[in-house]
């Protein structure tokens, strides 16, 4: 019984050592994420001035216990062998659920000393959605147009991106300066200016409000 045992792993082994592998996501994963945060650290004029008026009236309109919906847990990045002209990117949170205003989600880098980002708006109590890819920066005409799901199941949401839209990174190239960034504001944004920076809530991974705290790079594979 023992040698028949060896003998079926020895065969298994060969096999697995002979046939190629297809198909292969590498890299980032749920386990060993570029991007970690740390639970209930988001900040902005709802956490920030909680005696506030304007903070009561925002609470009583928003009507939500928690922000556990835009609390960060991690970020990663992978690609898939059999897809390679894409990129994907997944982001983690504590609570992924849907609510009344306007919530966005994104991940960030740099490649070759540009800045892009990647994200998603949701709000219409989840009834309307957007996500778009490009350029990171605040007044940008060129965003493209990229694959975005939610699992709220597993509290993820996993972004998929043409490379031709972020510069066309190549097998060796690497994404610097990674970081995720979420908010919460109302749905029509405009009302949300009249909180200091536009944002009601929001959170960063790693914190990164000095600008010089980031995630680990991650290397392009195929």
């Amino acid at each position: 019984m023992k040698k028949k045992i060896i003998g079926i792993f020895v065969v298994m082994l060969l096999i697995s050592t002979i046939l190629p592998i297809t198909g292969t996501v590498f890299a980032g994963d749920e386990n060993d994420p570029e991007i970690k945060d740390n639970y209930n650290d988001q900040f902005g004029a709802l956490i920030e001035y909680p005696k506030r008026m304007r903070t009561r009236i925002a609470r009583i309109l928003l009507r939500m216990d928690s922000f556990d919906f835009i609390d960060i847990d991690s970020a990663w990045f992978y690609e898939n062998e059999l897809e390679s002209e894409y990129l994907y990117t997944a982001l983690k949170l504590k609570d992924l659920k849907i609510n009344s205003q306007r919530t966005i989600y994104t991940i960030h880098w740099t490649f070759n000393g540009v800045a892009y980002a990647v994200g998603s708006h949701l709000y219409n109590n989840g009834q309307n959605y957007s996500c778009f890819v490009g350029l990171d920066k605040r007044f940008n005409n060129n965003w493209q147009d990229a694959e975005v799901t939610f699992d709220f199941d597993r509290n993820i949401i996993t972004f998929k991106i043409d490379k031709k839209h972020i510069g066309n990174p190549q097998p060796g190239d690497s994404l610097t300066r990674t970081f995720a960034w979420t908010a919460l504001r109302f749905n029509f944004e405009a009302l949300s200016l009249i909180f200091s920076d536009g944002e009601l809530v929001k959170d960063a991974a790693p914190f990164i409000e000095s600008y010089n705290e980031y995630g680990r790079n991650y290397m392009i594979q195929y």
